[in-house]
């Protein structure tokens, strides 16, 4: 069945058509998975990259779009053959975007985040916020700490306005120095400027920090699954889940060898009492 298939596509008439019109579709599926599988990517990010490569795709079908190299043999085709053909195309572009929609609910409230990215078309916005905030008091209602005061929110427009001034200034950097300033050095450039001329942004802090915990793959979870089972062996499987809890938030948390963080905790008298204690 393989040789058979592999056999036809050498021998058809439109075995090198269809061989043009994947090579053309190439390029953008490879900037989407990239988009997808980067290091520190985060689920706004992936729900973003997703959003585009379906959006690309479902303009592709409405343009009629077929690669150059593709084009070109297609045109010199028979009628009938080119119909066919026409109908190959379309069958990929709405399979495509059929299993793209199947993934669009994976992403939850990510996309509502996704200003974060800070780029032209997403600055950053009071509404957006707003709905933001919204999710995270409803999503945390049992940490208090991250409670975002509405009230106190429109601190947002401050960044807005520092955004848009340090854009240009920003992208001139990227071109003179041949880099991309990531997302996390904007915000943290941006808070900086913030602390330094005195202006408090908690609430901002809080939207922001959530929107980069947002995981965007299942490495993290996983991660935590790996230092459980090292930690929580068959020898140590009495441990209670408040142990092995306190075992995991160390760990992910602190980043340090066990000798440096023992050495960093013996001098924290107030800690060691508190840890006795318990």
């Amino acid at each position: 069945m393989c040789l058979s298939t592999i056999k036809n596509l050498f021998t058809d008439s439109t075995g090198e058509l269809y061989l043009w019109f994947v090579h053309g579709q190439l390029a953008l599926f490879n900037k989407g998975i990239l988009g997808m599988e980067k290091d520190y990517t985060t689920a706004f990010e992936i729900a973003e990259a997703h959003k585009a490569l379906k959006r690309n795709l479902t303009k592709r079908k409405a343009s009629n779009f077929i690669p150059m190299g593709a084009k070109n043999i297609y045109r010199n085709l028979d009628e009938q053959v080119r119909n066919s053909a026409k109908e190959e195309f379309d069958g990929f572009y709405e399979r495509c975007i059929a299993y793209l929609d199947l993934w669009e609910n994976s992403f939850g409230n990510a996309e509502q985040f996704s200003w974060v990215n800070l780029t032209k078309t997403n600055t950053v916005d009071w509404e957006n916020a707003e709905t933001c905030a919204e999710i995270i008091n409803s999503s945390l209602l049992d940490v208090p700490d991250m409670k975002i005061n509405n009230y106190q929110l429109f601190d947002v427009v401050l960044a807005k306005e520092y955004l848009q001034s340090n854009w240009e200034q920003w992208k001139q950097e990227e071109t003179t120095r041949d880099v991309i300033i990531s997302n996390e050095e904007k915000w943290l450039r941006q808070f900086d400027h913030f602390k330094e001329n005195h202006i408090a942004t908690p609430n901002l802090i809080k939207i922001v920090e959530y929107a980069f915990c947002l995981p965007g793959t299942s490495a993290p979870v996983e991660r935590v699954f790996s230092l459980m089972s090292n930690a929580w062996t068959d020898d140590r499987g009495l441990m209670k889940e408040s142990t092995v809890k306190g075992l995991m938030t160390c760990k992910i948390n602190i980043g340090l060898a066990c000798e440096d963080f023992y050495n960093k905790i013996k001098i924290k008298k107030r800690l060691s009492k508190k840890s006795h204690s318990q």
